[in-house]
């Protein structure tokens, strides 16, 4: 539901240093390395996260949780007051729900429709992975190790790239090969959406990082929307009872990113 808010900026220019691109494989054998150390999990239950949104400059701060079954589903809960949910957000990988409790409406699209309104080609799994921090080519379900190419530059950044026919993605490894950012790049639009990982720390074995920071900007626009997590546990058995849209009236989706 965040994303889908902030979509409507994306593209900021950035001055990188020189780089090198590496073409063996190399690539492939860095990928199994990030694979080693980033967070491996079946479920993550994120009990209590706080949230800051900015949109146009207007600041929001609320209380969030969020349930992840791998491959399955993701579940986001807005609680702008203790205890009381208004918002959720229910990605599976054939579909998007938002509920709007207070007014009583919810939005239903597909992948599809961010390709269609922002130019961007993502897909659940995509999503599964910005939220995981985990290495990923965006619209695959699969790593395609063949179609990326490794870049240092000579500032010391090492990236790996990946690029299919409309979309250029980079990954930003640590000294560690941990990652620690990812961009997201459109072809034909001037989309960019941004993601940074911070203050990676171990729960129930997991290493994962604290603070995931979204940024979408164009010339013209900038939103982000940054999430601090304060307690999560991993491989727990957990529910994920969708939402009975009987009591709701179903809405364009268009109507509720235009709020």
């Amino acid at each position: 539901m965040c994303v889908l808010l902030i979509m409507s900026a994306c593209k900021t220019a950035r001055q990188v240093a020189t780089t090198k691109v590496i073409r063996t494989n190399v690539v492939g054998q860095l990928i199994e390395q990030v694979n080693k150390v980033q967070p491996q999990f079946k479920t993550a239950n994120v009990s209590k996260m706080s949230m800051a949104f900015n949109l146009n400059e207007r600041q929001i701060n609320v209380s969030a949780t969020c349930k992840i079954k791998k491959d399955s589903a993701i579940y986001l809960s807005i609680q702008p007051f203790m205890g009381i949910e208004l918002f959720k957000a229910e990605l599976m990988p054939d579909s998007m729900r938002v509920f709007d409790k207070m007014n009583h409406r919810y939005y239903v699209t597909d992948y599809g429709y961010l390709s269609k309104r922002f130019g961007v080609t993502v897909d659940y799994y995509s999503f599964q992975a910005l939220l995981s921090a985990r290495f990923f080519c965006v619209g695959k379900k699969e790593i395609v190790a063949d179609s990326c190419r490794l870049t240092q530059s000579t500032a010391g950044d090492t990236k790996i790239e990946y690029t299919n026919d409309k979309m250029l993605q980079s990954t930003l490894l640590s000294p560690l090969n941990m990652i620690q950012e990812v961009i997201l790049k459109t072809k034909n639009s001037d989309y960019q959406l941004q993601t940074d990982y911070k203050d990676y720390t171990v729960t129930n074995g997991i290493n994962y990082p604290q603070k995931i920071a979204l940024l979408a900007s164009s010339q013209k626009m900038k939103a982000s929307c940054d999430f601090s997590i304060l307690r999560v546990e991993f491989n727990t058995d957990i529910k994920l009872t969708p939402t009975n849209p009987d009591r709701y009236s179903r809405s364009d989706i268009d109507q509720l990113l235009k709020k």
